[in-house]
């Protein structure tokens, strides 16, 4: 570890276990490393406002070197709230296009605006139901029923179907727009979408200019196919062992998964 100076770490299905908890030996492994001035970032399409919740459970914002990379790495911040980066995010026209895609292949489509949810049912899962329970739902039938002037506070948008017929989909959807948009694979049922070029491995690549701090000196550690340009970039990039076949493909190691700590056993092996 001599030679490394950041941790990056994408959140569900990585740092975080299904319970959405950090195990204890994980978490006191991390406190240690801030405290010697490695900086930690956590990466993920969270929001800031998320992300910053799992941020306290580590005390980050006591440690000024650490930084936030939010919504797939379309903005970074740091531990004063103040906003390093951002990139374009998608737009109404993006998502008519998506849209059609969505009822083309019968997919549910969510749309995350600052204070709501818009849904699009195309595929009837009903899977929706019982995520989001705290937001403001509003299901529609078509994109039109959204009110053009909220894509300015547009978040990301997101496919979902059952993990099985996305298993089968998944493959045409991204042939279908591989020249405009990025799709990965974050759950088995579940799509992250990003404007092409746009993913947390080039907002890595960003902030390591930004914190001067060249990126083979970075470890990453990730699951999802968002992951897999963060992995690429980082001078180590690892993939839990619970991470899709795709993501340890490209890892340069595996680590064990999730919910055996993982991120801490790895750290303290090196």
């Amino acid at each position: 570890m001599k030679d490394i100076k950041m941790i990056v770490m994408d959140l569900d299905g990585t740092l975080l276990t299904r319970n959405q908890d950090i195990l204890p030996y994980t978490k006191d492994v991390l406190m240690k490393y801030q405290e010697k001035g490695i900086s930690l970032v956590l990466a993920s399409g969270r929001d800031i406002d998320s992300i910053q919740k799992i941020g306290k459970k580590l005390n980050m914002s006591e440690y000024l070197q650490n930084t936030y990379i939010c919504l797939n790495g379309l903005e970074i911040y740091d531990m004063e709230n103040q906003l390093l980066h951002k990139e374009e995010k998608l737009k109404y026209e993006d998502g008519i296009q998506l849209a059609n895609l969505a009822k083309k292949y019968h997919i549910d489509m969510i749309f995350f605006f600052k204070d709501c949810l818009y849904i699009l049912e195309y595929g009837n899962t009903g899977i929706i139901n019982d995520h989001f329970m705290t937001s403001v739902k509003n299901e529609i039938h078509n994109i039109t029923e959204i009110p053009i002037s909220y894509f300015n506070c547009l978040k990301k948008v997101a496919f979902i179907q059952t993990a099985d017929t996305m298993s089968q989909i998944i493959k045409d959807l991204q042939n279908e727009v591989k020249n405009k948009y990025e799709l990965c694979m974050v759950e088995d049922a579940w799509v992250e979408i990003n404007p092409l070029g746009l993913s947390k491995g080039h907002a890595l690549k960003v902030l390591s200019e930004i914190k001067n701090i060249p990126l083979n000196q970075i470890i990453a550690f990730g699951n999802g196919e968002n992951d897999i340009d963060m992995l690429k970039a980082a001078g180590i990039g690892i993939a839990m062992d619970n991470s899709f076949e795709g993501v340890k493909s490209v890892a340069d190691d595996i680590c064990d998964d999730c919910e055996n700590n993982g991120i801490a056993k790895y750290l303290m092996n090196m």
